[in-house]
């Protein structure tokens, strides 16, 4: 369970902050949040975050100082700034004090998952098997379940082994390895039959028509979709409805 700290000063933009992460994440605890730099200071010391969210205009002292300060506590943790497009620049100088990533406010969604997504694989790649008792194997299978989240959600889309393996900070060709040793399973099998289980969802708990199904898992051409049906199930989708409307 990784534990993340939200430190912003406006309560609507904590409460929408804590709802997205909460959707999105199971193995995340979200701390009591902080208001200001000060808070954000006192909270990393009590509780030790692995990740936190971090305004830059915050009360107090700004969210940079804030960030300077926390880092001699807690210098693995892994900070994304949160930055209006007038502050750009005092993002960039963030990089240079040991921030993970920073993102432009309003915050999109999609784009707060995909920074805490690779502040998770990076925070699991840096577990010191010494100093945790962990093997390289355990490790190497947190990273495999971030893998395998990381597809849960975006097998809707046109989704790529390269993109994946970046997503991992891994060598394509390592992961491609990897990945088929650890799951028995090439990527590319493994994200069809993904989406074919899913297509036999929707064939079974909805009136969809083909082409519907075909769009909303990411296929552009229906053929296509049938052909990948048919290769993993034997039949057509239309045939798999019939089977099981009996």
């Amino acid at each position: 369970m990784y534990k993340l700290l939200i430190v912003e000063d406006v309560p609507l933009e904590r409460k929408a902050l804590r709802k997205i992460i909460q959707r999105q994440y199971f193995n995340i605890n979200i701390l009591e949040d902080a208001k200001n730099g000060i808070e954000a200071i006192e909270k990393a010391k009590l509780y030790r975050p692995d990740i936190i969210l971090m305004d830059i205009r915050i009360p107090e002292i700004s969210g940079l100082e804030a960030q300077k300060r926390i880092v001699k506590i807690v210098p693995n943790v892994k900070t994304i700034i949160l930055t209006a497009y007038s502050e750009f620049d005092y993002a960039q100088e963030a990089i240079k004090n040991g921030v993970a990533d920073y993102l432009l406010k309003p915050v999109r969604p999609e784009d707060l998952v995909k920074a805490i997504d690779l502040a998770i694989v990076s925070l699991t790649k840096a577990i010191s098997v010494v100093g945790t008792g962990q093997s390289s194997a355990i490790v190497e299978r947190d990273i495999l379940k971030g893998v395998l989240n990381y597809i849960e959600r975006h097998y809707c889309s046109e989704i790529k082994l390269n993109a994946v393996a970046e997503f991992a900070h891994l060598n394509p060709q390592y992961f491609s390895r990897y990945f088929k040793k650890e799951m028995g399973i090439t990527f590319t099998n493994y994200v069809m039959k993904l989406r074919v289980e899913k297509a036999k969802r929707l064939l079974a708990d909805t009136n969809y028509p083909i082409y519907r199904i075909a769009a909303e898992l990411g296929f552009s051409d229906p053929t296509y979709f049938n052909k990948v049906f048919l290769k993993y199930e034997k039949q057509p989708p239309y045939k798999y409805k019939q089977t099981i409307s009996k």
